[in-house]
């Protein structure tokens, strides 16, 4: 049965609610007119009460309890409502989530965190298991908002996220705990870094000011991120035979002009967006001088 609702007034009911991310989702929805509920280990409001006054549940919560969830609410829900989760990965939810429920599914990952202001710009990667009713609707919310959303499926999108969130995390751990080994504190080296380098300073501790478990299950936890690790580990050891100290000038040379090739027209465009965050990164120094 196609479900029929207004879709200038949905109610939704977010299973992790109280967290960050639900939280930036409930302004999110109410903004856009709609009803929100939410529900967590201390709301007066159960699991059971948001499902049956819910079109739409979206659970909001670490892949192992998001897991649970789906497990033991699926089941609770019909074929006009909508489950949906907005976990890191997708593979596993999504089977767990199809497995237990008859109603229309959604596998979705926003690409951005709770501390992002407006969703203009931002990444949303959706994954259509069931039905095609909410997630038509869902796309069309978050584009309204300024998202730029890409439909997928979840093993191309766990393959992907192992770069763009695995190998990126794993990089900067490992150039967290290269700074430890030397023994260099970041109150060492900033009188003495670029700008390219503050940056790369600067997210080393935006990640360890999180939550660490988070980023221990992005690259743990994707199955995906083993090969794209050895593909990185191969590469260092390739640069350290062709830049290192003692490679020929002519192995170096010929070593980045083979990445540049690849990177064809984007070397450009990197080089303009980078040149405006690392400005607004020396306008946000000059204001905490």
């Amino acid at each position: 049965m196609e479900p029929h609702f207004n879709r200038k007034s949905v109610t939704i009911g977010i299973i992790g609610g109280t967290g960050l991310m639900g939280q930036w989702f409930r302004r999110f929805f109410e903004s856009a007119g709609h009803r929100v509920l939410i529900c967590g280990r201390k709301t007066e409001l159960t699991e059971d009460e948001l499902v049956r006054g819910s079109q739409v549940v979206i659970i909001s919560q670490p892949l192992s309890a998001a897991l649970e969830t789906a497990r033991r609410v699926g089941p609770l829900m019909g074929e006009t409502q909508a489950l949906m989760d907005i976990c890191s990965l997708k593979s596993e939810i999504a089977s767990a989530m199809l497995e237990s429920t008859g109603a229309e599914v959604v596998a979705a990952h926003p690409l951005f965190g709770p501390s992002t202001e407006s969703l203009k710009g931002q990444n949303v990667v959706l994954c259509p298991m069931r039905g095609s009713v909410w997630a038509a609707w869902l796309g069309a919310e978050l584009s309204k908002g300024g998202a730029k959303v890409t439909q997928s499926d979840p093993v191309t999108h766990d393959r992907m996220t192992a770069v763009v969130q695995g190998l990126t995390h794993f990089i900067t751990i490992a150039l967290g705990r290269t700074l430890a080994d030397l023994g260099l504190a970041p109150e060492t080296l900033l009188p003495f870094a670029t700008p390219i380098f503050r940056a790369k300073l600067a997210l080393v501790g935006r990640l360890f000011a999180q939550d660490l478990s988070l980023y221990a299950a992005l690259v743990g936890k994707n199955p995906e991120a083993a090969w794209v690790i050895e593909a990185f580990m191969k590469a260092c050891q390739e640069a350290k035979g062709s830049i290192s100290p003692g490679a020929s000038p002519e192995t170096g040379m010929g070593y980045l002009e083979n990445i540049r090739d690849f990177l064809g027209d984007y070397s450009a465009r990197g080089l303009k967006e980078s040149d405006f965050f690392l400005a607004a990164l020396a306008g946000y120094g000059r204001k905490t001088e």
